[in-house]
């Protein structure tokens, strides 16, 4: 099971870091799937709470939703509703 969560990671990552080679604008990319990542990440905390979906806030997690954006944090919600946390 964690073997499938980590390609799934690394997958996301690569067709993520692909995606941003492509546009010939990666730093500008990266900015913006950065900052959709990290918004999505407190928009999911904050509408969670309505319905008891909460992500813990740790460096870790910011940093999977900063680097993977909205794939990232979708990983993450599957990852807390796969392990019950």
């Amino acid at each position: 099971m964690n073997g499938f969560l980590y390609f799934a990671l690394i997958f996301s990552g690569i067709v993520i870091l692909i995606t941003m080679l492509r546009t010939k604008r990666f730093f500008t990319m990266l900015f913006l799937t950065a900052l959709q990542g990290l918004a999505a990440f407190f928009a999911v905390n904050f509408v969670g709470g309505f319905f008891g979906v909460h992500l813990a806030m740790n460096w870790g997690h910011l940093g999977i939703s900063a680097l993977g954006g909205m794939p990232g944090v979708i990983l993450l919600l599957l990852i807390n509703t796969m392990l019950g946390k």
